[in-house]
């Protein structure tokens, strides 16, 4: 899992908009930290190029506050995570609906409630 301290997210979200919550778990009612399963930013990494990548690492990691336009890989990357994580959080519930092991059905549940809600 990687986790986002709030003070990142709040930076984020001013440079690239509230679609950055959308990425992950957003812990709004805690402590304002971002968590990404580390297999959703794996997959949308290879929805794009290598090139790609590497400027919308570049553009995430840059301090300056220059203008970043709808086209921006680090734009790409954002929403590539996003519907990375939509992807992740549907298998999940597709499981869950699907499991008829008791077992799996209490891990699957308990996984859900902390993706919904956290801890």
């Amino acid at each position: 899992m990687i986790s986002i301290r709030a003070t990142e997210v709040d930076n984020l979200v001013r440079r690239f908009g509230d679609r950055v919550r959308r990425m992950g778990r957003w812990n709004v009612s805690t402590d304002g930290s971002l968590e990404i399963p580390v297999a959703v930013v794996r997959e949308a990494a290879k929805e794009l190029n290598s090139r790609t990548l590497l400027d919308a690492l570049a553009e995430i990691k840059a301090e300056s506050l220059t203008r970043v336009l709808d086209s921006s890989a680090a734009l790409l990357l954002i929403e590539k995570i996003s519907e990375a994580y939509q992807r992740y959080f549907r298998e999940l519930m597709s499981r869950y609906q699907d499991a008829t092991s008791p077992a799996e059905i209490t891990q699957l549940r308990d996984r859900l409630v902390h993706e919904t809600f956290g801890e």
